[in-house]
């Protein structure tokens, strides 16, 4: 079943992530780990409401979520993309409030790995073009012995702009609001870049696809813009 593949996927990042957090300092450690209980706590508790999904339940709740939130949150949305949206999850078996959890995790799992060099978690997330953009900086910064840090204060807000089917091709864009500390230190330690008491609000566009008649249920992002 997709969704118990997927919950196989979601265990794997967080091996990986966890896996890297002696690398870090104590505090950051902590911190880090804080927010893979509770992002895994949160996506624990959609799919088990995603499996539990009887003839009883309405449609509309299938497809959004129970929460009020969810359901505001898609009554904004154009009518064209509502419809894509529509059909996009109910062939993937999953629902609105499932992907944006989704979403926000991939966020978090892409912003961290990036910043210290995961390559491997990065191919996990990020389709073939992108990746090699991602990788092709980490080499860069490497070459030059220079290090990022970056610190997810929070996610702010998470939007769909639009989603598109075409054939196979399932294509969701969603805007992305998060406060971050980012900054570029050399081998000496001195901050070539940034400030590290220096808070930004970011928005960031990102295109997550998927074919849906593939087995593997990963979505990727192929897309990202500031």
């Amino acid at each position: 079943m997709d969704l118990v593949i997927l919950a196989i996927i979601t265990a794997y990042i967080f091996y990986r992530l966890s896996k890297n957090l002696g690398k870090i300092d104590e505090e950051e450690k902590h911190e880090i780990h804080k927010k893979l209980l509770e992002r895994k706590k949160q996506i624990e508790d959609i799919l088990n409401r995603v499996q539990q999904n009887s003839p009883t339940q309405n449609r509309e709740e299938k497809i959004i979520g129970a929460s009020s939130t969810t359901q505001k949150e898609f009554a904004i949305l154009n009518h064209a993309t509502q419809e894509n949206l529509t059909k996009i999850f109910e062939i993937c078996n999953i629902n609105y409030e499932f992907f944006m959890n989704g979403a926000k995790m991939a966020f978090e799992m892409v912003i961290n790995a990036f910043s210290k060099d995961d390559v491997e978690t990065l191919k996990n997330l990020l389709s073939e073009k992108i990746f090699q953009g991602f990788n092709s900086a980490i080499e860069d910064r490497k070459s030059k012995e220079l290090k990022l840090t970056t610190n997810l204060i929070s996610i702010d807000k998470v939007e769909i702009l639009s989603a598109m089917l075409i054939e196979n091709q399932a294509s969701i864009i969603v805007k992305i609001t998060s406060k971050q500390i980012n900054y570029v230190s050399d081998k000496e330690q001195k901050i070539t870049e940034g400030k590290k008491d220096e808070i930004s609000e970011i928005n960031d566009i990102w295109t997550f696809k998927k074919d849906i008649k593939s087995p593997n249920p990963n979505w990727l992002v192929s897309a990202t813009s500031s």
